[in-house]
């Protein structure tokens, strides 16, 4: 019961939350974002976690993205589960209560996986807006294994232009 209660209170949190446009982000980075996330996983702002965070909320993140990305940078204790091999096997230990935010590196993979984990019963699954080119262009820490570090891959020069130029690995 304590856990519905708990799982409850966060949707509202989430809910009451407005969407931001960030101007720390480039120029058209929000139609970017709005128009790659997929439709039928909520969507949870970059602000919205680091809150949830900082309340000691316990919130595993999943990334999407491919391995020589996720190398480069990722948040914090989040937990490796690609995109092309993305398999259900690699999320077996999370529960199915648990709530999860899953990034990339915009939110269009994160989606897809969201889907899959919807559909494998997930209760408390986030698309994390704009991926983890919004969490790094609004200041929020990234790391290389435990070290803090300032460089995101950027998928190719194409999504690139949507970090902060000192952002760009």
């Amino acid at each position: 019961m304590k856990k519905i209660i708990r799982h409850i209170s966060q949707v509202f949190f989430i809910a009451a939350m407005p969407i931001f446009s960030w101007s720390q982000n480039p120029e058209g980075f929000d139609k970017m974002a709005k128009k790659m996330a997929e439709k039928s996983v909520p969507i949870i702002q970059s602000k919205q976690v680091n809150s949830l965070v900082k309340k000691g909320e316990n919130i595993v993140f999943l990334d999407a993205r491919e391995k020589n990305e996720y190398q480069v940078s990722h948040i914090k204790n989040s937990k490796f589960v690609g995109y092309d091999n993305f398999s259900m096997s690699s999320v077996v230990d999370i529960p199915k209560n648990q709530m999860i935010v899953v990034y990339c590196s915009v939110g269009y993979r994160s989606g897809k996986i969201g889907v899959k984990l919807r559909e494998a019963g997930y209760t408390s699954v986030f698309n994390l807006y704009g991926g983890i080119f919004d969490w790094a262009n609004n200041g929020f820490e990234i790391y290389q294994e435990k070290k803090i570090v300032k460089k995101v891959h950027p998928y190719n020069s194409k999504w690139g232009k949507w970090l902060k130029p000192e952002l760009r690995n």
